[in-house]
């Protein structure tokens, strides 16, 4: 007689019990997925965010440490206009000043003495934007709008189409500025440089996406033919800058309301309107950078209240956006005295 082998497995109450918890597992391996995910997304967007902020940075402060620079001298006094034979000093070529006529059309194209005023080596408007050229897009009508003017690092051949620096290496107040002639240098001590004008400012948007505010630079450059203001985008995603110039005031010696005698020591921060920018000398920036997120994220609300530079903004209760508020304080480094005393004609 053969022996029936006798069958057995999982009951239908182990098999359910088993079912459950690997039901459990699943939802606890796919939430800890999704968690992760989302982690990794808000990290990935946050570092994002704060390298773009860094980029700005890393574009605006070697611009800014680097103006006053005119070749070999800091000095402004010894700059001077040069045309038809003429030499015009720079204390008459400030930005407020109208005494200059028959400039370059392109020098002038963002407002009077606008690549000329070598004095106001680094200005800002205040929450404005105050260039009479057209911006390509519109400025946000927060954000404050910064010209830095130096002339270029490295020696280069003249070119009639260029905005340029003839700088002597020991005579001082031998600093010509021109523009439309091909100069020979008569002396080997003497080098041609590019003289740098560029006003950044804050635009509604970008190039590519009209919903994505950008940071945008006038950049003073050449169509081969004469100098023009080109308007160029240095990237998307900057939602404000802002600035406060540290000063030192100066000593006014003739009482004309001009300091004779400044220092690079910075006695104070003002905003970038306040007078004693024009009238004494700016030797630091501090500088601020917000940069906003391309993109809503679903289920975040930006509660914070941002307070910098004279500035609040408090995101609305419908904004889902990341931002991120940095900061940097910039030393100029050609800061130093404005004596205008015993200037002579360039030879």
């Amino acid at each position: 007689m053969n022996a029936t082998r006798k069958q057995s497995g999982f009951s239908m109450i182990e098999l359910l019990v088993a079912m459950a918890i690997g039901g459990f597992l699943i939802i606890g391996a796919v939430t800890m997925q999704s968690n992760s995910r989302k982690t990794f997304t808000v990290n990935e967007q946050q570092a994002r965010l704060q390298e773009t902020a860094r980029y700005v940075i890393s574009v605006l402060e070697p611009e800014m440490e680097l103006a006053g620079g005119y070749g070999f001298t800091n000095r402004p006094e010894d700059i001077w206009w040069t045309s038809g034979g003429a030499n015009t000093p720079s204390t008459i070529l400030r930005t407020w000043s109208t005494q200059v006529g028959g400039l370059p059309a392109g020098l002038e194209s963002c407002g009077k003495h606008y690549a000329l005023d070598v004095i106001s080596s680094i200005q800002a408007a205040n929450n404005a934007y105050s260039l009479s050229c057209a911006a390509t897009y519109p400025h946000n009508g927060v954000s404050d709008t910064i010209t830095i003017r130096h002339a270029g690092t490295v020696a280069v051949a003249g070119d009639p189409s260029k905005y340029q620096l003839i700088g002597s290496r020991t005579a001082q107040g031998q600093g010509r500025l021109y523009v439309g002639t091909t100069p020979s240098l008569t002396a080997t001590d003497r080098e041609i440089r590019d003289m740098v004008v560029n006003s950044y400012y804050v635009a509604t948007r970008s190039d590519a996406r009209s919903d994505i505010p950008a940071l945008r630079a006038k950049i003073l450059t050449t169509d081969g033919v004469a100098p023009f203001v080109d308007d160029q985008e240095v990237i998307r995603g900057v939602e404000d800058i802002q600035v406060e110039f540290g000063v030192d005031p100066g000593i006014d010696q003739n009482g004309d309301g001009y300091a004779d005698y400044v220092s690079a020591m910075t006695a104070r921060y003002v905003p970038p309107n306040n007078a004693v920018v024009n009238t004494g000398q700016v030797s630091a920036v501090r500088l601020w950078v917000r940069v906003r997120a391309e993109d809503p994220e679903q289920g975040f609300t930006d509660n914070r209240t941002y307070s910098y530079a004279g500035t609040t903004f408090t995101p609305t209760a419908t904004d889902h956006y990341r931002r991120v508020l940095m900061s940097r304080t910039i030393f100029l480094r050609n800061a130093r005295g404005l004596e205008i005393v015993n200037a002579l004609p360039p030879t």
